[in-house]
This record gives structure tokens, C-alpha cells and sequence, in this order.
């Protein structure tokens, strides 16, 4: 019995900790080269076509890998993208540690520019490796959460966003910094969010970046009006 050409889609939702897995992770060198080639091959592949033209046939075809070798490591098409987004989220990651240590001294509008234009660089290349994916697995590829100790989002919030608010706290006036906390680190990811399914252009838009530091500020800076 032949296999199928296209590798059977996935669910449509997940949670943050279900992204599709291999079947098996390779352990000698021959299956990781295997599955790196098969790796690369899809990269190659949506790059040049999109998602419709990642099959199990072309990726066999890219690759040099046999149909059958695929299948054992990978059980459908969201598995190998998977492994892609894994290899750039651990990238990031490393990424992400150099620029915390480069955040240290920077005024409070100016270490937001740098958190806020970061976030929209990483999702943009996120997005654009597979948007279908992307937008469907989204909760599962949070940057800052990836591979860390955090049971949810909350936990995130106060153990990496509440203490930068904390060191900033003499240019604050917000007098519920754990809420400013949870709609920055939150709050502005959702919005990023639906302007990548609603308004992906304006995501490479100086306007936008600008916008979003305005908000930002505006929570932790919030403007006190008299309604007496």
C-alpha cells in the first residue's frame, strides 16, 4: 500500500505545550542527518512554494530521504514544521539573552522600543516560515515561555516582566504595576497577534512600533484625569 503524498494535517488548535512532536528523536548520526536533510529540504520547499508544495513526495524528492524514512520520525506535515520552529525559537532564545543583558541602563521608552521591536521582528520571521502554522499553533511558539520553567502565562509575566517594571519603578506612576505587567507582556503580544492574521503589512511599520510604545508607556504612565 502506497503512502499518501501529503502528510495528514494536524488539529486545529493546540495549547501551549502541545506542539506535534517526531514520532522518535534521532540518536545516531545517520538519523539526525536524516532529519536534518529532511529539515533543510522543507525549508528550501516553503520557501520557493508555500505550504502546498511541502509533500511527503517533494521533501523525499529535496531530501534524498526515502518516502518510508520519513514516516519513522515523522508522524504528518505540522511535525516537520514543528522541528523547524523549534530550530528557530532555540535560536532566538540564545538571541534573547544577549539583548536582556544589553537592556541594562537604558531608559525606561528605550529598553520598551527595543523589547516591543524585537517581539515583532521574531514573530514576523515566525509568520513568514509557514503563516497557516503560525496563527494556528501560536500560544505553543511564545518566545520568551519557549523551553523556560513557566507552567502559564501568568508565571511568565511576574517572573520576567514584573521585575523589569520593578527596576524601573522610580520613572512609574501606575499604581497597579502587576496589571501594567500582564498587559504588556500579554496585552501588546495579543494585539501583534491579530494584526498577523488581520493587518500583517503594517507589522514592518515604523507606525507600528511607535504605536505600541505609546501604549505601553500609557500603562505604566497612565494620564490622571479629573471627572468631578
Amino acid at each position: 500500500m502506497t503512502k499518501p503524498s501529503k502528510l495528514a494535517p494536524a488539529v486545529e488548535w493546540a495549547s501551549p505545550k502541545e506542539l506535534p512532536t517526531l514520532r522518535k528523536r534521532p540518536n545516531q548520526s545517520r538519523s539526525r542527518a536524516l532529519v536534518n536533510a529532511v529539515a533543510q529540504a522543507s525549508l528550501r520547499i516553503l520557501d520557493e512554494g508555500g505550504d502546498e508544495a511541502l509533500t511527503v513526495a517533494r521533501i523525499a524528492e529535496v531530501s534524498g530521504a526515502a518516502v518510508g524514512s520519513i514516516y519513522q520520525y515523522f508522524p504528518n506535515k505540522d511535525a516537520i514544521v514543528a522541528l523547524l520552529y523549534e530550530q528557530v525559537l532555540d535560536e532566538e532564545s540564545a538571541h534573547l539573552q544577549g539583548m536582556q543583558a544589553r537592556l541594562v541602563g537604558m531608559p525606561l521608552a528605550t529598553a520598551l522600543r527595543e523589547i516591543l521591536a524585537n517581539i515583532i521582528r521574531v514573530e514576523l520571521r515566525l509568520f513568514k516560515l509557514n503563516q497557516a502554522f503560525h496563527l494556528r499553533y501560536h500560544n505553543a511558539l511564545h518566545l520568551g515561555m519557549w523551553r523556560g520553567p513557566y507552567q502559564n502565562k501568568t508565571e511568565f509575566i511576574d517572573a520576567t516582566w514584573l521585575p523589569l517594571l520593578q527596576i524601573y519603578r522610580d520613572e512609574l506612576s501606575t499604581p497597579h504595576p502587576q496589571l501594567a505587567a500582564y498587559l504588556l507582556g500579554q496585552g501588546l503580544r495579543s494585539v501583534i497577534r491579530s494584526m498577523l492574521e488581520d493587518l500583517p503589512d503594517q507589522l514592518e511599520s515604523p507606525a507600528l512600533l511607535d504605536s505600541l510604545v505609546a501604549m505601553a508607556m500609557g500603562c505604566l504612565r497612565p494620564a490622571h484625569t479629573d471627572t468631578t
